[in-house]
C-alpha cells in the first residue's frame, strides 16, 4: 500500500498568542474584583454571624443567671442583691454563691464567689451595656433593691465598625 500521510504540525503564531494573552488579561481584570468582592462579603458575614452568636450567648448567660435573684414581695427587705449600677449586678445565689455580673468595655465578665470554675469573659466586643431595673409595673424605674421586679439588659457588640444590638428582659422569681 500506499504510505499514510499525517498533516504536518503547525503551532500558534505570535499574534494567536498575544490576542489570547490580552483576552486572559481582561477577563481577570474584569472577575478578580468580583471574586474579591465575594470573598470579602462572605468574610464580613461569618464575621457578623460569629459576633450575634456572641451577643445571644452573653445575653442568655446573664438572664439564666439573673433569674436565680429571689425577692420577696410581702417582707421587702429580704433581697439577696447587693450590688445595682448601671455597669455592675451582684446578688447571691440561693446555694450561697456570690454572682458578679460587669461590663466594663470592651469586656463583659461573669464572675462567682467562691469561684465555682474558671470563668472568662462572656464577651470581648462591648461597645455598650446597661442594666435598667424596673418595679413591678415594668415602666417605672426601680430606685432600690426592695422595688426591683425586673431587669433590663441593653447589650451591644461591635465587628469593625458595624453593631450588633440586644434587649432582653428577666423578671425576678419570688422567694419560696
Amino acid at each position: 500500500g500506499a504510505p499514510m500521510t499525517f498533516p504536518s504540525p503547525r503551532g500558534f503564531t505570535l499574534i494567536e498568542m498575544i490576542v489570547t494573552l490580552v483576552l486572559v488579561g481582561i477577563l481577570a481584570a474584569v472577575g478578580l474584583p468580583i471574586l474579591s468582592n465575594g470573598l470579602r462579603a462572605y468574610t464580613a458575614t461569618q464575621e457578623g454571624i460569629g459576633t450575634l452568636g456572641k451577643l445571644r450567648y452573653a445575653t442568655e448567660r446573664l438572664a439564666r443567671e439573673i433569674r436565680e435573684v429571689r425577692r420577696d414581695p410581702i417582707v421587702p427587705t429580704d433581697y439577696d442583691i447587693a450590688v445595682m449600677t448601671a455597669a455592675k449586678f451582684e446578688f447571691t445565689k440561693s446555694d450561697t454563691v456570690r454572682v458578679t455580673l460587669e461590663a466594663v468595655p470592651p469586656a463583659l465578665t461573669l464572675n462567682y464567689a467562691p469561684p465555682v470554675s474558671p470563668t472568662p469573659a462572656l464577651t470581648d466586643q462591648v461597645k455598650s451595656f446597661a442594666f435598667k431595673y424596673f418595679k413591678d409595673d415594668g415602666v417605672t424605674a426601680a430606685t432600690s433593691k426592695r422595688d426591683i421586679a425586673f431587669v433590663e439588659i441593653s447589650l451591644t457588640l461591635t465587628q469593625d465598625g458595624t453593631d450588633f444590638a440586644q434587649r432582653t428582659r428577666v423578671g425576678l422569681r419570688n422567694k419560696r
